[in-house]
C-alpha cells in the first residue's frame, strides 16, 4: 500500500465515524431527557403569561453588565440572530468537516435548522410574551449557542479521543458556557425573561442529541458507533 493510499484510507475510517463517539453514547442519550422537561414544563406553566414570574423578577436584577461591555453584550446578541447563526452553523460544519466528520456536520446543519424551527413554532405554541407584543418563549438565541456548545464538545471529544467521564464534562462545559452568555446577553438587553433562556437552553440539549443518535442509527453501519 503506497503512503497516498494509506492516507486515504485513514480519511475514509474518519468520515465513516459517527456523531457521536461509542464512548459518549449513553451520556449524550441522557440528555435529551432533561433537555425535554427544561423546555416543556416552563412552557407549560407560563403559557400565555404577559408578565415576568417569580423567579424572573429574582434573576432579572442581577444581570446588568457595566456601559464598557455593552459593544461585548450586543455582538453576543448578534451571533444568535438569523444572520450570525448562520454564521455560526456554516463555521461549525465547516470544521466537521475538515476533521473528516461528516456526519457531525450534517448533525449540524439539520440540527441548529431543527432548534431555530421548534423555538419559533413553540413561540406561538405558549404564545408567552414580553414588552406586550413580542413572542418570547424559548429563547432562540439562547437555544442556538447553546447547540454551538454541544457541537463543538461533540467534535473535539472525538478529534481528542476523550473518554466518557472527560469527554461528557466537555459537552456539557462548552454547553453551559456558550448557552449561559448568551442568556445572559438576553436577559440583559431585557429581550427575553430568564426563564425563557432556560427554555431555550433545554431546547438544545434535546434536538441536538437525539439529531446526532438519530443521523448514527440510520447512517452508521449497523447503527452502532465505533
Amino acid at each position: 500500500m503506497t503512503v497516498d493510499d494509506r492516507g486515504s484510507a485513514r480519511l475514509r475510517v474518519r468520515a465513516a465515524g459517527p456523531s457521536v463517539i461509542a464512548a459518549l453514547r449513553r451520556s449524550v442519550a441522557l440528555l435529551i431527557v432533561p433537555g425535554a422537561l427544561l423546555l416543556i414544563v416552563p412552557a407549560v406553566l407560563f403559557a400565555g403569561d404577559t408578565e415576568p414570574a417569580r423567579l424572573d423578577q429574582w434573576i432579572q436584577p442581577k444581570v446588568n453588565a457595566p456601559a464598557g461591555l455593552w459593544p461585548a453584550v450586543l455582538a453576543v446578541d448578534w451571533t444568535g440572530g438569523p444572520v450570525g447563526r448562520a454564521l455560526m452553523m456554516l463555521l461549525v460544519t465547516a470544521s466537521c468537516l475538515l476533521a473528516g466528520r461528516w456526519r457531525l456536520a450534517a448533525t449540524t446543519v439539520i440540527g441548529i435548522g431543527g432548534v431555530s424551527v421548534l423555538s419559533v413554532g413553540l413561540k406561538h405554541v405558549v404564545g408567552r410574551r414580553i414588552h406586550d407584543d413580542f413572542l418570547s418563549y424559548p429563547s432562540g438565541h439562547t437555544a442556538a449557542a447553546t447547540a454551538v456548545g454541544l457541537l463543538l464538545g461533540l467534535l473535539l471529544s472525538d478529534v481528542l479521543k476523550l473518554g466518557r467521564a472527560v469527554g461528557t464534562l466537555l459537552v456539557l462545559a462548552l454547553a453551559l458556557v456558550c448557552g449561559t452568555v448568551m442568556a445572559l446577553s438576553q436577559i440583559d438587553l431585557t429581550a427575553h425573561y430568564p426563564v425563557d433562556t432556560i427554555g431555550g437552553f433545554g431546547c438544545a440539549l434535546m434536538v441536538i442529541p437525539a439529531t446526532a443518535l438519530l443521523i448514527d442509527r440510520f447512517t452508521v453501519p449497523g447503527g452502532a458507533a465505533r
